[in-house]
């Protein structure tokens, strides 16, 4: 089996494949003591698809070995950004796991799948191995995601039907979007909102194109898993249930 160095390390959970190429642009990569080539494909003769044979990488002359897998649920409170860190010195989910159980560089490369806006809160799903995930994330699999929504102003009557009946999401191009009633107000209602495509802002701009606007969206669950009464900020381990996002973890050694 051959992959590039960024490849190699991305598949064994140690890093981004962007950050990979910025050590080996710096020099800190090397492979048997020498600097490693970016396009160069490097072998792992043992390697098979259920067991992954990392090759003798280091950093800084510091052996890499694959992490422990995990997947984490976090409770992203609004205003954080996800991802793991910024230039402008904005709160990021990296400072949450950072300052969590799981910040320690023995864990690897920890990584959201999939993203919420700097606004939204709730439910995100965290791991070192985003790769095995690809067929969860991707849109065919249909994988449902659930939010609580506040909008202003309450819903009018022609919407209330066609939302309840899931048609909302035809007139702005999207696929069907559930909605469901909370309460409401003179003011404002809370909705519950479920779909599977997930795409950039597709809850922020259904609602815009008929004339609402979000005040606070919390995203409920994603396929499997539920915020349920996680505190915002906080993170759950939720890798012994991987199975029920249709995952196996691959076992992964570093090379004698």
């Amino acid at each position: 089996m051959m992959h590039t160095p960024d490849r190699w390390l991305s598949k064994a959970g140690l890093a981004s494949r962007g950050e990979v190429l910025e050590w080996i642009a710096a020099g800190r990569l090397s492979l048997g003591g020498r600097p490693v080539h970016p396009d160069r494909a490097i072998p792992s003769p043992r390697s098979t698809p259920e067991r992954m044979v990392l090759p003798p990488f280091c950093l800084d002359g510091i052996r890499l070995l694959p992490p422990a897998p995990l997947l984490l649920g976090l409770n992203k409170p609004r205003g954080v950004l996800v991802t793991r860190s910024d230039p402008g010195g904005r709160r990021v989910i990296g400072d949450l796991v950072g300052s969590s159980p799981w910040g320690n560089a023995v864990f690897g490369s920890i990584r959201p799948l999939g993203r919420l806006d700097q606004a939204s809160a709730g439910l995100i799903l965290l791991t070192n191995f985003p790769e095995l995930f690809s067929d969860f994330l991707d849109p065919s699999s249909q994988t449902l995601r659930s939010y609580r929504v506040q909008i202003s102003p309450p819903l009018g009557e022609s919407e209330r039907t066609l939302f309840f009946e899931g048609r909302g999401g035809e007139g702005p191009g999207y696929g069907r979007i559930e909605v469901f009633p909370e309460r409401r107000s003179l003011r404002s209602e809370w909705i519950h909102v479920r779909l599977a495509e997930g795409q950039n802002r597709e809850i922020r701009n259904f609602l815009a194109w008929y004339g609402y606007r979000v005040l606070h969206l919390i995203r409920t669950s994603f396929g499997p898993y539920q915020l349920g009464h996680l505190s915002p900020g906080a993170i759950d381990d939720l890798t012994e249930r991987v199975g029920e996002a249709g995952v196996r973890w691959v076992a992964w050694s570093g090379s004698p």
